[in-house]
């Protein structure tokens, strides 16, 4: 990203956040009011929401692209009940909140519930908590306890072997209040859950009438939500419908990331996707 930045003519700062709030610049301390004094845009990669430097950053009018202080947060189970109030497809789901007592008879009422194999993730995002597949009960029961144990809340559902398509959606972008590029399949091993290492391809050549059906679909997904900025949205078909099974309201920029792969069809790498980002903030044209 600071590459690609760097190529067309800007001259970013990088900025490293501790998990102390400590703010790191070439190796010097500094702080947000420092860094914002010496930009007009920040891109916020941080994934957080209600940090003091989102709301220092809208006192000083200096726009955070990507960042999540602004939205309203939902959990992965917020998220499926207003899509399934729109009428829209999402996996039947158990959640287990950490502040409840586990109770003996719950996991053997997922077992029963549900069909294997079962996806056990957390309710919120949580970079060092993992989603796992879970192929029998006595797995279920473990991870469950785990993540338990660990303060974490959990989301658990069917996982169902298919392709899951990711449509990158990106508003206000090419003359389009919501662009869309060419949407890319994540092929899983046997054994795994679509991750990095997953096989990903680009669905160039789908016909007109599947390009328009996810077209279609994508935006019914993304208006039912409270979203304003750029999402992933994970599909899978299931008896001749899509199923939503996730949203990321704050898509990775890493190129090998889904969100990238998909917006790399269109030609656009992440600095002119960003530049694009910053005159529509700043009022101008691409």
């Amino acid at each position: 990203m600071l590459s690609s930045l760097s190529k067309i003519g800007y001259q970013p700062l990088d900025v490293l956040i501790g998990k102390d709030g400590e703010w790191t610049a070439h190796g010097k301390s500094t702080d947000a009011h420092n860094i914002f004094s010496r930009a007009h845009t920040v891109i916020d990669t941080t994934h957080t929401h209600g940090e003091g430097f989102h709301a220092l950053a809208k006192k000083m009018g200096i726009p955070l692209l990507f960042s999540r202080g602004n939205e309203i947060i939902m959990d992965r189970e917020d998220m499926y009940r207003i899509l399934r109030q729109q009428g829209i497809r999402t996996p039947d789901t158990v959640v287990i909140r950490a502040k409840q007592p586990l109770k003996d008879d719950l996991v053997r009422n997922i077992w029963s519930k549900l069909h294997i194999p079962l996806i056990v993730r957390p309710l919120v995002r949580h970079d060092e908590v993992p989603s796992k597949l879970i192929k029998n009960f006595s797995d279920l029961e473990e991870t469950i306890r785990d993540y338990h144990s660990r303060g974490v809340d959990t989301h658990t559902f069917t996982y169902r072997k298919v392709p899951t398509s990711s449509v990158a959606i990106l508003p206000n972008f090419r003359g389009e209040q919501l662009y869309m590029p060419v949407w890319i399949e994540t092929f899983s091993s046997i054994n795994d859950i679509p991750g990095p290492d997953s096989t990903i391809h680009a669905h160039m050549n789908a016909p007109d009438f599947r390009k328009e059906q996810v077209r279609e679909f994508a935006t019914k997904v993304y208006n039912a939500l409270p979203v304003s900025g750029p999402v992933c949205i994970d599909i899978i078909p299931y008896n001749n419908e899509y199923v939503v099974v996730n949203v990321d309201t704050s898509p990775s920029l890493r190129k090998d990331g889904r969100f990238m792969k998909s917006l790399a069809t269109t030609g656009v790498d992440v600095g002119q996707y960003i530049h694009s980002c910053v005159q529509t903030d700043m009022g101008t044209k691409d």
